[in-house]
């Protein structure tokens, strides 16, 4: 790594005002935590051990105190210090001054939950990459557990860390024994790995729990300023000041709650950074536009079961994803194993999806060992429509081009003056009238066979056209507009009405069989599906179709997983969510924003949820071969549909602890697609090391060292090379332009516990090129040219055993510029001037963001 004089003397010129400022704050928390004094006395019966120590005694005789108190019941009056052992007349006359006695409040079971998992709670409410409904499903359980002896394979298979085959492994268990009485009982379950029984055991419980109703719920407010990632700013930094019509920050609030175990209540709201304030008219007044849940479970009606039955805004999930799974947000790699889970079933919904969010009624019915889920919703769409009219029933029809999930949900794309013109806004532009069913069976606990159909009505044609996206200065760019953006589902095929919907003018029908099964400690998965495109409608003809099969082998130090896809150009799902490495319309026209009409709408690609058509194998493991160390292997190959360009994706990963206190992690990627292709000359090749010494400390302090690098090389690209215009009198300098991207970065971070209320958090590195990170609770991507110096620091703070709160506050110093080429608005170059393309200057971009959540349990 080569680091130059200018480089030192930048980071050293940032990186002392920064340890000026964390050593002020260090002083200041280090002041705040002072021993007690007679102003400020601790109250020993609610004190835990860490606070007890602070206390001017002897460490053996705090543990004594603490022990007496845990033990034995909270004091009555101070003097009953006297009679533990150690304690001194010298000693009692310090701490007489210095501590209170105050009646013993006891906790109720929910209070103790909170105050024992405290640590879990603080990293799911912050978690951003997780399925919400499963983060809700998670919080919930924690703190009202299930009962072992009655839970059912699919609350169990929701569970964080539990497999397939540790959930089979305790119902199996479960029904040999007949009932489940403790964890060490519980442990003893054939197949069940300990990871399972270790994440599982903090959702469970041995007896029924008490069924008197009480009023328990969770709400948080997640406001910052983040911007969005890379590739998505730089389109949204064209947005015309004009279109903004305010500066409010991203502001998130979302609430859960129950009355007892049946009864469930919940919403949200959501305002993206610097988007309008989309309101709800009820007639009487106006109010910003929530999404909401009402929900009732486990109640009986005759012989059937309703398990669930919601009201509102619900989520749905099936299988492996291939039919139904209402999210607007992509996670590449989603097997449902590990960390790319999904919540199966159905659940109330106050995530952030607003596209594809389902509105309306649905239910889970149960007759003994057959399930039938039914939902069917009603709610508008956002999408880009054709600038060119139709005649449709004698009138002016604007038919839908394609649907899009947007960042900030603007009324008109800003900058498109011709549809503004036209009225033809992008947001709410199409209503869609869904409806379906799923069926399963449960051949065996964890063996079931399912079936899943859906259809959607929409009261516009759809007629994805893609010279009505293109810029037509760039009609010549239209080559990459391959077979992914031709085969969207659309056109004359699609038209129809609808029985149920007047209003209807096209429609869109998929259906899929699916099938899971777990013997021993092997888990095998699949699910098939169909885009309807026949006429008349049968089952199972030529359609677009998809295909996903996984199998899961899983011992205690080491599992295996195999997966298998193929999804059609055609099948073109906006409801599929399925494993995929790529998302939809990767490496076609719609990711290269500037040659669209409105830089925005390369959100086309950008926010696309649905898979990418692709085909292909993946394989993942996880070995542990001692107690220091762990390896990992991940290895992904597959073919592009639209140009059969083969890809690959190897990752392997090696954490060691060579002592206790030290972990040292060591992860490299190696990913690339095939140079020679037929239909494409697109190649790149990506080498990415990551190495991390991480040292922990006692009270669960941290301290670390992070080092990155990476470099992606690709056909040399002149169009990214000065100068940028082609010709004879640029033959000499323009021969091969840009055809590498190295990135490097090196940081430290650490983790304080003043105790276990108050903690903070802190990272301070150095960065060029591209570099991602997670901070704290959020996950970033980050780009400089140039090379900048990153710092961030956030406060942890449990105000009450309810109350918490988290202040993140980060800068970014871009390395100074000192030289610009300069350019007019049309990006051509301003003649030279004496020989001279540049002119001196100094610039140095500097930004600043904040994040703030709340979280108040009760």
């Amino acid at each position: 790594m080569r680091w130059g004089l200018q480089t030192v003397s930048f980071i050293l010129s940032r990186l002392l005002p920064a340890l000026f400022l964390w050593g002020a704050m260090w002083v200041s928390a280090q002041e705040a935590s002072l021993p007690y004094s007679p102003e400020r006395p601790l109250d020993i019966n609610h004190a835990t051990f860490e606070e007890i120590a602070r206390l001017p005694i002897p460490r053996e005789l705090a543990e004594r105190i603490y022990y007496r108190i845990e033990y034995q019941g909270p004091l009555k009056h101070i003097y009953q210090l006297t009679q533990i052992e150690g304690m001194t007349p010298e000693l009692f006359l310090r701490l007489k001054r210095l501590i209170r006695v105050e009646p013993y409040l006891p906790k109720t079971e929910r209070e103790a939950r909170i105050e024992r998992l405290y640590y879990k709670l603080d990293r799911w409410e912050g978690n951003e990459g997780t399925s919400q409904a499963l983060i809700d499903a998670w919080i919930e359980q924690a703190l009202e557990p299930l009962n072992v002896n009655t839970i059912t394979y699919d609350q169990l298979l929701n569970l964080q860390g539990v497999s397939p085959v540790d959930a089979a492994a305790i119902i199996r268990y479960r029904r040999e024994v007949g009932k489940i009485t403790g964890l060490r009982d519980l442990r003893n379950a054939p197949y069940l790995s300990y990871f399972g029984y270790r994440n599982a055991r903090d959702f469970l419980t041995f007896e029924e729990p008490d069924k008197k109703r009480e009023f328990h719920g969770h709400l948080l407010v997640r406001i910052h300023n983040t911007p969005f990632f890379t590739e998505e700013a730089e389109a949204t930094a064209i947005i015309p000041a004009a279109s903004i019509e305010n500066n409010y920050p991203d502001v998130y609030t979302r609430f859960m709650g129950s009355w007892g175990r049946n009864v469930k209540v919940g919403f949200s709201f959501w305002h993206a950074l610097y988007e309008p304030v989309i309101y709800q008219d009820l007639g009487f007044a106006r109010i910003p536009r929530p999404k909401f849940y009402l929900g009732v479970e486990n109640q009986r009606l005759g012989p059937i079961q309703v398990r669930k039955l919601y009201l509102g805004n619900y989520t749905l999930a099936f299988a492996q994803g291939v039919v139904m799974e209402n999210t607007d947000f992509f996670l590449p790699r989603k097997s449902g194993f590990g960390f790319r889970k999904r919540f199966i079933g159905l659940s109330g919904d106050n995530s952030r999806t607003r596209q594809y969010k389902l509105s309306g009624i649905a239910t889970e019915l149960q007759l003994a060992n057959a399930h039938l889920f039914l939902f069917g919703s009603f709610d508008s769409r956002d999408a880009i429509l054709n600038r060119t009219p139709v005649k449709l029933d004698g009138q002016i029809h604007y038919p839908v081009n394609q649907f899009i999930v947007l960042d900030q949900r603007f009324r008109y794309a800003p900058g498109d003056v011709n549809r503004e013109r036209l009225g033809l806004s992008w947001r709410d532009a199409v209503r869609e009238l869904l409806y379906g069913f799923r069926f399963r069976y449960d051949l065996l606990p964890a063996t079931r066979i399912g079936v899943t159909y859906y259809e959607s009505a929409y009261d516009r044609l759809l007629r994805p056209d893609i010279y009505d996206i293109v810029d037509p200065q760039n009609a010549n760019q239209l080559r990459l507009a391959d077979g992914e953006v031709f085969q969207a589902y659309g056109g004359p095929i699609s038209d129809g009405r609808n029985p149920f919907w007047k209003a209807a003018r096209s429609f869109r029908r998929v259906y899929g069989v699916d099938l899971q099964s777990v013997f021993q400690n092997v888990a095998i998965q699949m699910e098939y599906a169909e885009l309807d495109k026949s006429s008349p409608f049968t089952l199972f003809r030529k359609n677009p179709r998809a295909f996903v099969a996984s199998a899961y082998v899983q011992y205690n130090s080491f599992y295996l997983l195999a997966l298998f896809r193929d999804y059609g150009l055609g099948f073109d799902n906006p409801y599929q969510r399925s494993f995929s490495n790529y998302r939809r319309y990767k490496r076609t026209i719609f990711e290269r924003y500037f040659y669209l009409q409105n830089p925005l709408y390369g959100q086309l690609y950008t926010n696309n949820p649905q898979p990418q058509a692709e085909k292909g194998w993946y394989f993942y493991s996880r070995y542990q071969v001692n107690r220091k160390m762990v390896l990992t292997v991940e290895y992904d190959n597959w073919l592009r549909k639209a140009d059969d360009a083969s890809q690959f994706r190897l990752v392997g990963t090696l954490n060691f602890r060579p002592i206790f206190p030290i972990t040292i992690s060591l992860r490299q990627k190696y990913q690339g697609r095939e140079k020679q292709n037929r239909l494409t000359t697109d190649y790149f090749e990506n080498y990415e090391f990551r190495g991390m010494v991480r040292a922990r400390l006692s009270r669960f302090d941290e301290l670390g060292f992070i080092y990155s690098s990476s470099v992606t090389r690709f056909r040399p690209r002149p169009r990214l090379y000065y100068p940028l215009k082609m010709g004879i009198a640029y033959e000499r300098v323009n021969t091969a332009g840009n055809m590498a991207s190295p990135g490097e970065a090196l940081g430290g971070f650490f983790t304080h516990n003043f105790n276990r209320h108050l903690k903070v958090k802190g990272f301070l590195g150095y960065y060029k090129g591209f570099f991602w990170n997670f901070e704290d609770t959020q996950f970033l991507v980050m780009d400089s040219d140039r090379g900048a110096l990153r710092m961030w620091l956030s406060v942890y703070s449990r105000i009450s055993n309810q109350l918490s709160m988290r202040i993140k506050y980060t800068r970014d110093y871009a390395y100074p510029i000192t030289y610009f080429h300069a350019r007019d608005a049309d990006n051509e170059e301003i003649p030279s001037t004496g020989g001279r393309y540049y002119q001196g200057d100094w610039i140095q971009p500097t930004q600043d963001f904040f994040y703030l959540e709340f979280s108040y349990h009760f």
